[in-house]
Order: structure tokens, then C-alpha cells, then sequence
């Protein structure tokens, strides 16, 4: 929460034809991220059967792809070998695999990227307009999934003039171009139409606070200073010590998102010596210089590794997983220089280190899957189909609700329901909740800034009870319409406090005929007193 539920909400929206937008309590807002990873959800969608749940198949679907692309990549660029234990490299990925299972846009760009790579060499290899536009195409989807994906340029660029023979046509810089320019103007057109403005975004809307004139997302204190207090290190060795490898041992695992996708790991993206070997593969593939597809591949990913690093070392938001899209040259480097490393091999130091180096890889990769297939299997939460089997009660019906609505449209929206918040108060009272909400907290914070678009209605607004929300739930339930009241059973100390008083301003006014109980939440129905 909140990013995933957004995606999938952005999806569903699209294929119910209300476009690229948050829909919830009735009302339409523009949506945070752009439409690229939202659109492949869309595309899926009716295959998954309109299920939401179901979503998250996507981006595993797309982790299947990043890898096999990988190997294929691999294979051309450098040999079989390399590309085989480059594509195991990246499937034992603890993070990756964290990512291949949440609604998060990660692994979809960087399974792009790489198709875009190949279509690249492949451009550049037989002088192929076709291959060009694709390689626009497929560069043009990966910055609609991620603006900052545009790095990728930067690397295309090197690839192009560094590597002999330069084949900087006017013909495939066209086809690139058009190619290209089809999924940025369609995300152009939507930030026009939903923001105003073609170089606007969604963050602007929720996040008005990030884009004053006082506030600086990039300084370089980031590169030194911890940006957040729950960050231990300044962006320069946070990022080092995840891309060397060494944030298991320096435990630097629980940064950011990454604490739900990195539990009970060993390393995040790789073991160190993965690191030391992407860096030997970087060497020989330099020396391989009359190979122009190695060293076009090399310069295109070194290029956009480093473009995107700098941007993101100042940034004040440090998140390991940002760099996972360019990470496709460091897990390729790795396993040819694995391969290259140990064809070398002589007896002396060097050789005693490069067998070090190959006990530690496969130690760390056999100890963190054996370890994590000894885990117990952590149990699953039940609220989506506990939400599915009481949809039915709550056709034209109004629930006040402390679940996320945006989460409720999906799953149980539509068919004549309202929902109502029960309140909008600052969702770090609900950091240990299933589904959390976060939405109406903003909204009520804009219009206390003087925003004045519509928010949906709320029963305890800044936390008192609000008559005029009280009679309208009466004049409902006078009317035929049920109301009900449906809650996440609190999980903390302070939540179950603010429940606990607002609870007893409800009753104030209703009387609580309890309908449905769950292990994660509970059902009753509102009467008028």
C-alpha cells in the first residue's frame, strides 16, 4: 500500500472505461504514476478473469520474460555458458523475485528494457529499420513504465558512437524516433487532459508538498546524509553497499519497500562475489573488442547504468529497487565474468581466490534458497475473499468503511454500493493494518490548504463526528438502503484506541446488529436510534 493498489485501481479503471485515473467514492482523481505498466495490466486484466488478486501473475509473467530475455541476451553478446549462469543469477535474486510477485512496475520495465537491448543490437547488427522502430517502441514503453528509464538513451548513445562501426544514419535514427514517440505523446496527451499540462504528473496532485518552491528532491547532502531517519546511510554507500553485494552483512536490508519484499534474506540483489565477478566480466568483455555486439552491449548498459545512478545518488528518496531496470548488464558481466574467470584459472593467489570467490557465490545462493524453503510457509490473508463472500449484502447498500476505498472499488465496487470513510487520519496509526488508507488523508490535507475539489464523504473528519454525514446515513437507512459498517480488526495498540472512541460516538446516534465476524474483519449493520 498504497503504490500497488493504485496500479491495479488505474488497471480496473481502464477496463471499465473510466480511463487512466484513482476512481473511489464516487469521484475521479488523476492517478500518481504513468500509464505504461498500467496499460500491460489493463491488457491482462480480462484474461485473469476480472479478478484484481489475479494482477500480480503480470508481473510474474514479466519476470519469466526479463529472465529468459537475459539468457538470450547473454548468448549473443557474450557465450552459453555466460548466459546460463547469468539468467540463474538473476532467478535467485531474493529482491527480483520479491518484486516478480507484487503489482509493482519494476520488473515489468526491466523485462522492456531488455527486449529493448536486443532490438537494439539486433537494429544496429543487420542495419534493420524495422528493428529500430521496435527498439523505440519498446525504449518509449520502458519510460511510460518509468520516466527515469529515458537513461537508457544516454547508453543507446554511447553504444552508438564508441562501438565501431558507427551507424548513426538518418534512416534508423527516424524509425527510432517515430517509433519512440508513440507511448511518451500518448502519456503526454493524458497529463494534458487529466493534470492540465503535458510536462505535469499525478505526484504534483497528491504530493503538492514535494514540488514547493522550498523543497529540493535533489541536493547533495543526500549523497552523505541520511535523506529519512529510517535510512542508516547517505545515498553514495547505501547504493554501494547494495550493489556490492554486502547489505545482508552490513544489514542494510530493511530499506524503504524493501522491507516486505526482502524478509529473512541473506543479500538483496546478489552476493558480493556476483559484484567482484560483473566487474571481471566488464574487464574481459573490454578486451573482446573486435566483437562489435559485446562491446555495443557493454557500452549501452554501462551508459545506462551510470546515468541512472547519478540521477538517483542525489535523489532524496533512496530505493535499491530504482536500479533494478539497468541491473541487466551487472547480472550478464557476472556470469561472464564467472565463466571467463575460472577458464583462466591457474594455480597461484588469483587462481585460490577465483575458487574462493566460486564457494562463497554458490554457498550464498544454496544457503539463502535452502533457508528460505525451510521457512515455514508465513500465512495468507484472507480479506479479499472474506470481502468477495459478503459482496452480494452490499448491493445498494452505504458501507462506512476503515479500509482503504480505493481497495473496496476493487473488490467490492459497483452494483449500486456507496462507500463511506469512517475517518482521515494520518496513516501511520495504520502502518500495521492489511489495507490501510491514505487517500482521504491527503485530500482532507489539500483542502485544508486551500484546495476545494470534491472528497468523498467521511463520518469523523479531523476526527469528530460529522451531523450532517450522521442524517444522511439515517435518511438511507429510512429509505429501504441498508448501512453498514465494516472494519479491519485493529492490529495495534492506537488503532484500536481511535476505534474504540469513535465507536462510542456511533453510538451515540445507531444501534450495531452484528452480521458477518471474520478473523480479519467484521460486518454489522447501522439502525437509526
Amino acid at each position: 500500500m498504497p503504490d500497488a493498489v493504485e496500479y491495479a485501481s488505474i488497471a480496473v479503471n481502464l477496463d471499465r472505461g473510466l480511463g487512466p485515473v484513482l476512481h473511489f467514492g464516487g469521484i475521479s482523481y488523476p492517478c500518481r504514476y504513468t500509464i505504461g505498466y498500467p496499460l500491460i495490466l489493463a491488457a491482462a486484466y480480462p484474461l485473469l478473469g476480472h479478478r484484481p488478486e489475479r494482477l500480480c501473475l503480470v508481473t510474474a509473467l514479466t519476470a519469466l520474460i526479463a529472465i529468459a530475455g537475459l539468457y538470450i541476451l547473454t548468448l549473443w553478446a557474450f557465450d552459453r555458458p555466460s548466459a546460463v549462469l547469468a539468467g540463474l543469477l538473476l532467478a535467485t535474486s531474493p529482491h527480483f523475485l520479491g518484486l516478480s510477485t507484487c503489482v509493482l512496475s519494476d520488473v515489468p520495465a526491466l523485462a522492456v528494457v531488455v527486449l529493448a537491448v536486443m532490438a537494439f543490437l539486433y537494429a544496429e547488427e543487420k542495419e534493420s529499420l524495422v528493428a529500430s522502430a521496435l527498439c523505440g517502441i519498446l525504449v518509449g514503453v520502458a519510460v511510460t513504465i518509468r520516466v527515469t528509464n529515458a537513461a537508457i538513451l544516454a547508453g543507446i548513445l554511447a553504444a552508438v558512437l564508441l562501438v565501431r562501426p558507427r551507424r548513426l544514419g538518418f534512416a534508423p535514427v527516424m524509425a527510432f524516433a517515430i517509433g519512440f514517440s508513440a507511448f511518451p505523446g500518448l502519456q503526454a496527451w493524458v497529463n494534458l487532459h487529466y493534470l492540465g499540462s503535458v510536462l505535469s504528473n499525478g505526484y504534483v496532485f497528491w504530493l503538492p508538498e514535494y514540488f514547493r518552491s522550498d523543497f529540493k528532491p535533489f541536493e547533495l547532502r543526500n549523497l552523505f546524509e541520511p535523506s529519512d531517519p529510517t535510512f542508516r546511510h547517505g545515498n553514495l554507500v547505501a547504493y554501494a553497499i547494495a550493489l556490492l553485494g554486502l547489505d545482508g552483512i552490513l544489514s542494510q536490508l530493511r530499506v524503504s519497500t524493501e522491507v516486505r519484499t526482502l524478509v529473512h534474506v541473506r543479500y538483496g540483489l546478489y552476493p558480493f562475489p556476483a559484484a567482484v565477478f560483473a566487474g571481471l566480466g566488464v574487464f574481459f568483455a573490454t578486451r573482446r573488442k573486435g566483437n562489435a555486439i559485446t562491446m555495443r552491449a557493454v557500452h549501452l548498459g554501462l551508459g545506462f547504468f551510470a546515468s541512472l545512478l547519478l540521477f538517483y545518488l542525489p535523489y532524496f528518496y533512496l530505493e535499491p529497487r530504482f536500479l533494478l531496470p539497468a541491473l541487466f548488464i551487472v547480472f550478464a558481466a557476472a556470469g561472464y565474468g564467472l565463466v571467463s574467470a575460472n577458464r583462466r584459472l591457474k594455480w597461484g593467489w588469483a587462481g585460490f581466490a577465483v575458487i574462493a570467490l566460486d564457494v562463497v557465490l554458490a554457498g550464498a545462493i544454496v544457503v539463502q534458497k535452502a533457508s528460505r524453503l525451510a521457512m515455514p510457509v508465513p500465512a495468507q490473508s484472507k480479506l479479499v475473499a472474506d470481502v468477495r463472500a459478503i459482496r452480494p449484502r452490499l448491493r445498494n447498500a452505504v458501507v462506512v468503511s476503515d479500509i482503504s476505498l480505493l481497495w473496496l472499488e476493487l473488490y467490492a465496487g459497483g452494483e449500486g454500493t456507496e462507500f463511506v470513510g469512517l475517518n482521515n487520519l494520518d496513516t501511520s496509526l495504520l502502518k500495521d493494518q492489511v489495507v490501510t488508507e491514505y487517500h482521504l488523508y491527503l485530500l482532507y490535507w489539500k483542502e485544508s490548504e486551500g484546495w476545494s475539489g470534491p472528497i468523498p464523504p467521511i463520518l469523523f473528519p479531523g476526527g469528530k463526528l460529522d451531523p450532517a454525514e450522521v442524517r444522511k446515513l439515517a435518511e438511507e437507512d429510512k429509505k429501504g438502503r441498508p448501512v453498514y459498517l465494516l472494519i479491519v480488526r485493529p492490529l495495534t495498540r492506537e488503532w484500536f484506541g481511535v476505534l474504540n472512541q469513535e465507536f462510542g460516538e456511533i453510538d451515540r446516534y445507531f444501534t450495531h446488529e452484528p452480521i458477518a465476524n471474520y478473523p480479519e474483519m467484521a460486518l454489522g449493520r447501522l439502525k437509526p436510534r
